[in-house]
């Protein structure tokens, strides 16, 4: 009778702890990146919730209106409101808050000065 003299190759147990652990440092790895990715995601947001502000108080500027106002853009709502600033009658304080679902995410202040026509 023939004898079948094939032996099956196999994975130690050390060798198979090995890639285990390797495994977990790159997924650990991976894990860490995609977190940071979706943390910046934040800032991206705070970074567009600044720009408009910006447009709100720009456009004020550009259309002499000095009159407190509403608006809402997505989920935020932004609020101007223009005062005098101090004890100067050619000074005014613009003010625009951002609130998203009621809470403020954002405030921006700007001080400009009345132009001669405008008094």
């Amino acid at each position: 009778m023939a004898e079948l003299k094939s032996s099956v190759k196999a994975s130690t147990l050390l060798e198979v702890i090995v890639a285990m652990v390797i495994i977990l440092v790159v997924f650990s790895l991976a894990m860490g990146i995609y977190n940071n990715v979706l943390g910046s995601t934040g800032s991206a947001k705070m970074e567009q919730i600044s720009t408009a502000m910006e447009g709100v108080i720009s456009k004020s500027i550009n259309e002499q209106n000095w009159d407190d106002e509403e608006s809402g853009q997505d989920s935020i709502q932004y609020k101007k409101t223009v005062t005098k600033y101090e004890d100067f009658t050619d000074l005014l304080l613009i003010t625009v808050t951002a609130t998203e679902h009621e809470q403020q995410v954002g405030k921006l202040r700007r001080i400009i000065k009345k132009t001669p026509d405008e008094r």
